[in-house]
């Protein structure tokens, strides 16, 4: 029995002496605000956000290479078994040799292509700002994970505090019971209740503990270091003033629907800008035999410069086809916009609720802890006094026990609640 005690009162030191350096250890404060920034700044899917620009700005490069002249350097030897010449009886008529050689520099320079080119550049601009907006709303998302690991943590350390102050009620009653035993006032079975009670509190302490260690490694692994279980963390204190209604559009999610619409656009105007002519200036400049006259048997220069048009006439309302398409794109945009606010509101309607509900409990614990505190200590009196057994008072002590447990996780439940409502809405 001894060991079992000595085993308690040690393990009792021990979550004194740890809650004692966290009150010291202010330095060592972690808050659910510094949390929350510290995830978004180090969690490698932020990464992802430098990388989109990048790859954003060499495409833009390459489509902007447009604007400049294209070169392009070819050559051919060629021999073929016949080639075109005019007979004429009694002259001696040139014809074009059978061998071929040309070396030939093309140029090629865009002069206008009805700003199809700009509108490149406007869609790549866009197609990289919603695949960061994208990326913003998953790093967004990790919000509701750091607020489920931090309150989580503060939940068990709760538990822990109440479960030390039942181990030491529960020590300093057993120094009572072992007097009484020995006077014969109570039974020994009454002490055996007790250290069995005790062992069960070694266990969870042990599960607390545990479970401790594995919020932590979530904390950890989310915020992109490592943060030791001995860290104090800082009690919240938002306020709990909160409505449904949605004054702005805070959340990630509307401004990647306004960037989708916004590419659909640029992408329509692509569409219409795809009937616009294209003219270009070309050059050729080249040295082979034949050159341009093909009855010339000698290795000659030749040049040649001109413009042309492109235009797509007639496609057979494949265009309008299209603008019709990219419109319904914007119309699914715009369900999609609708459903998301809809189910914004339910869960903010949802949070409400359970804001509201804690509140009203909390407003009965402390009520319920002082009563069940009373009928503890008229308990602890009769056991003493051989009236009840050891059974009978530990059933009164974990009620009470489970009052302050009540009210604790109320206290934090009511705080993860507004913080999960924040999270909801956006702020």
């Amino acid at each position: 029995m001894n060991g079992i005690v000595r085993r308690s009162e040690l393990f009792l030191f021990l979550i004194l002496f740890f809650v004692g350096n966290q009150t010291l250890a202010q330095r060592d404060m972690l808050s659910l605000e510094q949390c929350q920034k510290e995830v978004q700044e180090n969690y490698p899917l932020g990464k992802g956000m430098e990388l989109i620009k990048l790859s954003s700005n060499l495409n833009v490069d390459n489509l902007r290479v447009s604007y400049l002249p294209k070169l392009y350097a070819n050559g051919k030897a060629s021999y073929q078994s016949d080639v075109t010449g005019i007979s004429l009886p009694g002259m001696n008529t040139p014809t074009a040799p059978k061998d071929q050689y040309s070396l030939n520099l093309d140029v090629e320079q865009l002069i206008y292509d009805g700003g199809k080119t700009q509108n490149r550049i406007d869609i790549e601009k866009k197609t990289s700002e919603v695949e960061m907006k994208n990326l913003e709303i998953q790093m967004y998302q990790l919000r509701e994970r750091v607020n489920a690991a931090y309150f989580g943590i503060q939940l068990v350390r709760k538990n822990k505090l109440i479960l030390a102050d039942k181990q030491k009620t529960i020590l300093e009653r057993m120094g009572q019971i072992e007097s009484a035993v020995k006077n014969g006032v109570v039974l020994p079975a009454n002490l055996k209740v007790l250290q069995s009670e005790l062992l069960l509190i070694d266990q969870q302490m042990q599960e607390l503990y545990s479970h401790e260690l594995m919020l932590f490694a979530v904390l950890s692994k989310l915020m992109g270091r490592h943060i030791g279980i001995d860290i104090e963390l800082e009690n919240t204190k938002f306020s709990d003033e909160v409505q449904i209604e949605l004054e702005e559009k805070k959340r990630p999610e509307y401004q990647f629907y306004s960037s989708q619409k916004s590419l659909l656009e640029s992408q329509n105007e692509m569409v219409k800008k795809d009937r616009y002519p294209v003219v270009a200036g070309f050059g050729q400049f080249g040295y082979g035999n034949p050159g341009y006259n093909q009855l010339n048997d000698k290795f000659d220069t030749y040049y040649m410069i001109g413009a042309k048009v492109s235009w797509n006439v007639f496609d057979w309302k494949a265009n309008r086809r299209k603008q019709k398409e990219i419109a319904i794109q914007k119309d699914i945009i715009t369900t999609n916009e609708l459903s998301f606010t809809q189910n914004q509101l339910i869960e903010l309607e949802s949070e409400l609720s359970k804001v509201n509900m804690f509140k009203v409990l909390l407003q009965k614990d402390d009520a319920i802890v002082d009563l069940q505190e009373e009928v503890s200590k008229s308990s602890a009196s009769q056991l003493d006094n051989g009236v009840i057994t050891s059974s009978d008072y530990l059933e009164d002590l974990n009620k009470e026990i489970q009052a302050k447990l009540n009210r604790e996780y109320h206290l934090i439940q009511l705080q993860q609640s507004l913080a999960e409502y924040r999270r909801i809405k956006g702020i």
